[in-house]
């Protein structure tokens, strides 16, 4: 599934390529995320609305209203709730069986820039270059759901941040070309934690150009990631042990999202141009790319 500034969703058949279903919204769609199964999706935007949108019934329900954009959204499969961070500096969630209120609303007094959840975790990225992780058992409560706020080691503002498979751990990305991995217990974060350089090219000068690293991706069985550049470049990285697994030759343009399918046999690459020099005339065209994933090139060092 993918969604657009053109204000479309739209839905493909990953093996055969083909455009399943379609969905034209009104204004740019931000984000969007499968709920049960691929029948119904969450989306949101530029309308300030987190909407139901339902391709068998080809249904489009209100689910609620931000006061801005809304940046992103995440569906939690444990509480079948919907997850939303806005622009309008709150974090919102949503329970399709309900009315158009939101079952919690946490004020986060900063623009949200990515957000994922895991079993019990709610971690959002924010504008003050931040990580809010909040206790989603505890969401309702506006003065007990925050467990911690940690400023990011990265410099610059964050463009992704994705839970590991673990679950013990997260990655976050920047605009500087770099990605941090953070634990959640302090004890093994104060150990363990730590920031590499990527996507970042060297020049014939010798000068290097520095890539914002927009998507980040873990392989849901065997715990690897994958980042996304705005140098039109793909990797995958054994976290563990610090290493750089494989790359694919680079896209003519960036690449804004990434996603690995259920069972980690294909990666989703989502390839436009995400105006970091500006504009361009014509915009370099957009593209989705599916890449059949082996074992063998997402294992661990450990475990080959």
């Amino acid at each position: 599934m993918v969604s657009s500034w053109d204000a479309h969703v739209r839905l493909y058949d990953a093996s055969s390529g083909m455009l399943t279903a379609l969905h034209k919204h009104s204004h740019a769609v931000l984000d969007c995320t499968f709920l049960q199964d691929q029948s119904r999706v969450a989306l949101a935007g530029l309308t300030k609305k987190v909407l139901l949108w339902d391709f068998q019934a080809q249904q489009e329900i209100l689910l609620g209203q931000h006061e801005e954009a809304v940046r992103c959204v995440e569906f939690h499969p444990f509480s079948q709730q919907v997850f939303s961070g806005s622009w309008d500096r709150s974090v919102r969630s949503w329970d399709p069986r309900q009315g158009s209120e939101p079952t919690a609303a946490l004020n986060m007094g900063v623009k949200t820039f990515a957000l994922d959840v895991c079993d019990t975790k709610l971690v959002v990225a924010g504008s003050d270059r931040c990580i809010h992780i909040f206790d989603i058992r505890k969401f309702g409560d506006a003065s007990g759901a925050l467990i911690e706020k940690r400023e990011s080691s990265l410099k610059r503002e964050i463009r992704a941040v994705k839970i590991g498979a673990d679950q013990r751990s997260y990655a976050s990305s920047s605009v500087e070309g770099r990605v941090a991995i953070d634990y959640f217990d302090a004890d093994d974060n104060q150990r363990l934690r730590y920031a590499f350089k990527c996507h970042r090219v060297k020049q014939d000068d010798g000068n290097e150009t520095v890539h914002p690293v927009n998507a980040l991706a873990y392989h849901p069985v065997h715990g690897t990631f994958a980042t996304g550049g705005s140098d039109g470049g793909v990797c995958v990285w054994d976290g563990l042990a610090k290493k750089r697994l494989w790359r694919l030759n680079p896209f003519d343009t960036a690449v804004s999202s990434l996603c690995f399918s259920a069972d980690g046999t294909k990666l989703a690459i989502g390839v436009s141009y995400t105006f970091d020099t500006g504009e361009k005339t014509p915009p370099p065209p957009t593209e989705l790319a599916i890449r059949q994933i082996t074992d063998s090139e997402v294992l661990p060092k450990s475990k080959k």
